[in-house]
Parts: C-alpha cells; structure tokens; sequence
C-alpha cells in the first residue's frame, strides 16, 4: 500500500530529439509562451472564435501556462532549449521550438543570433580555436 497516493507514479523520462540519448532538466525558469490576438489564441489552442473573442477582451496578453520553453542537458548534444507542452491527459511532451515559439516568449534570447550584450571583439574572440 506504500506509494498509494503518490504523484510520481510514472517516471517522466525526456529524450533527446537528436539522438534518441535520455535528457534531463537543468533547473531554469520556464519561458512561458503568450498570446496576443484572438486569432492566435484561436490557432494555438483550439478553441472556438468566440471563446478566442472573450478571452482577448479580458485578457490583452494571455500567457499559456500549458507550453513553455525549458533548458535540458544531453550527455551528447550539451544544452539543449526544447517546447514542452501539458496534454489534456497531464502528460508531458517536448519538441525542438520554432522561431515563432521564440518569438512568444519572455526574457528569451534566440540561440541562433548572439547574445547582443557581448561585444563583437569578444564573441569573435570566443570562436578563436588557436589561441
């Protein structure tokens, strides 16, 4: 009877969409995604124009408490940023996010373009391999 009224039932085990080797969270915030029209609340979360409609009106920004943008590790790949979403059945899946996804979130810096807060002398110098 131990473990009855446990949480943890099932072990979510992350795997990593490169090659297939088990991943694990790195403890960083969640990045949220948000919404800002109705269309995109429409296209996003599958509801119906009227219910997009009603919530816009209450809500400017509506953040998606059901998809975010996490940190992982990857003994072979390194860090990976990945999209998890909460299915309607609590279970958790994760995809590689787009630059739409990107674009949607808060406080996020997209991993293709430098970080604009680095000079250009150290960046470049960062990439040196014969130093």
């Amino acid at each position: 009877m131990a473990n009855k009224r446990s949480r943890y039932k099932e072990d979510r085990h992350f795997y990593c969409p490169h090659c297939q080797a088990r991943i694990w969270r790195l403890g960083s915030s969640k990045h949220f995604l948000f919404y800002q029209n109705a269309v995109e609340l429409k296209k996003e979360l599958n509801i119906s124009t009227k219910k997009a409609k009603m919530i816009n009106t209450n809500y400017p920004v509506y953040v998606d408490r059901t998809a975010w943008i996490e940190q992982f590790f990857c003994p072979n790949d390194g860090q990976l940023w990945l999209l998890v979403t909460r299915k309607q059945d609590q279970k958790l899946s994760i995809h590689l996010p787009d630059r739409k996804d990107w674009n949607r979130t808060t406080k996020t810096i997209l991993p293709d373009r430098p970080n604009p807060s680095v000079s250009e002398y150290t960046y470049r110098m960062s990439r040196n391999k014969d130093r």
